[in-house]
């Protein structure tokens, strides 16, 4: 039985790098300032407005990948996409690697040595046991005083896993060496499964499925062809610190990239946050269940990071837009990004992946990602799912207090990071319309 791993106090930061997308107009509460506002007001405990932690400026790996794909046509679209489970994806793919191979991948994953990625991974799953230990004492708090919660009230709930999987299609040519089972298993958590050509398909998609709590049903409709799946899901659901009521969402219109106006339910509160205002940016920081951060930029994302240190705690009223968005990278715009940043020898039939068999002569022929968010009153939940396929054939494709205002009634990004030493981006988006 595969472990969960729950992981914990995330970050949720900021795009210092994205340099376009529609989100880049100048903005000020000003005028994002509308009359409809909700004529009542929620308040927020001022304990719960901490500034967030460990803001550092974003890797170039992230940049690029944010880059990149805006150049690839979502500029002005809704996406969100996740570097952590693309990067983790490819270092199950890094582990099996040699020679000259090894080191391109490495390199463009943004890593000098396997110590540098394995220590990257690490970095992300130690929050594990701050989460779990927040949430088993908030469960057990809530249990051991149920007597004095009303009969609504709900236990404490949240979770964050990283999952990882290797399956070899029985159809292939040899076996998986013992010492890259081995290591895959004791630094990434993963289990070699052998699976027959017939069945592949719906095994890695059951497996994601389970994974992600539904949100991401399937990766791809036939895996047949593939020899090796190399598979990372990352599942994140938790909770605003203080909810948004729902008597006070309203409908409103929201303004698209291209001037159209669009109906959106948007959610309302006003309470103590972490802000940041200046002639082209406006930012504003949510807390959430279990040390998470949410953070979410109007305007120019050029400098949010450096930015975000100059932010201070004012009250603030926040109207965010419900929203849901997906996004299937099922192209070659994963495969294009790797060789942008120098790794190709990984995507043509001489590469060198003996440390994962001998006697397969393996090279990667797609990498999928699917990701999916949910935003509501409550909270939010994401996924995000990656498969790298690997084959032996052929190559496919308080006094009264200034009130600021952070309303989201137009383009907007948000970015989830991890709460370690080095800040890692699981998932980060634009909603554009």
């Amino acid at each position: 039985m595969k472990k969960k791993l729950f992981s914990s106090v995330t970050l949720l930061s900021l795009f210092a790098a994205l340099l376009s997308g529609c989100g880049t107009a100048k903005t000020s509460s000003q005028e994002s300032h509308q009359t409809s506002e909700p004529t009542a007001v929620q308040e927020t405990k001022k304990p719960d407005a901490v500034l967030p932690l460990n803001v550092d400026v974003m890797d170039d790996f992230t940049s690029s990948l944010v880059r990149f794909i805006e150049a690839c046509g979502y500029e002005n679209q809704n996406y969100i996409i996740s570097p952590a489970s693309f990067r983790a994806a490819l270092a199950l793919a890094a582990a099996g690697a040699d020679s000259d191979t090894k080191e391109e991948l490495l390199s463009a994953m943004g890593f000098s040595d396997m110590e540098e990625m394995n220590r990257w991974y690490s970095s992300i799953t130690a929050s594990e046991d701050r989460f779990n230990l927040w949430l088993k004492n908030a469960i057990d708090a809530f249990e051991e005083n149920r007597e004095y919660y009303g009969d609504s009230a709900k236990a404490p709930d949240g979770a964050f896993s990283l999952e990882n999987s290797v399956w070899r299609n029985t159809k292939s040519s040899g076996e998986l060496s013992e010492a890259y089972k081995a290591y895959v298993k004791e630094h990434y958590n993963a289990v070699a499964e052998n699976v027959s050509e017939d069945r592949i398909t719906d095994a890695v998609n059951s497996w994601i499925n389970e994974n992600t709590n539904g949100l991401i049903s399937k990766i791809s409709n036939d895996l047949s062809a593939s020899d090796l799946v190399l598979a990372n899901t990352i599942y994140l659901r938790t909770a605003w610190m203080t909810e948004f009521d729902e008597y006070l969402t309203e409908e409103g219109a929201f303004t698209a990239c291209d001037g159209r106006t669009v109906k959106k339910e948007f959610m309302y509160q006003r309470g103590e946050f972490a802000f940041y205002e200046d002639d082209e940016t406006t930012l504003v920081c949510l807390p959430m269940q279990g040390g998470i951060n949410a953070l979410f930029i109007l305007g120019d994302p050029e400098n949010a990071m450096e930015k975000l240190r100059s932010a201070s705690v004012e009250t603030v009223d926040v109207t965010l837009p419900k929203f849901e968005t997906e996004t299937s990278l099922s192209g070659d715009e994963l495969i294009r990004f790797c060789k942008a940043r120098g790794a190709e020898l990984a995507f043509l039939p001489e590469a060198d992946f003996s440390g994962m068999s001998e006697e397969m002569k393996l090279y990667i022929t797609d990498i999928i990602q699917k990701a999916r968010i949910k935003t509501d009153e409550g909270g939010i939940e994401a996924a995000a799912a990656t498969v790298v396929l690997m084959t032996e054939g052929a190559m496919p494709i308080e006094e009264e207090p200034v009130i600021k205002e952070f309303r989201a009634d137009h383009p907007f990004r948000f970015i989830l990071f991890t709460d370690s030493e080095t800040p890692e981006p699981l998932f980060l988006g634009q909603i554009a319309e």
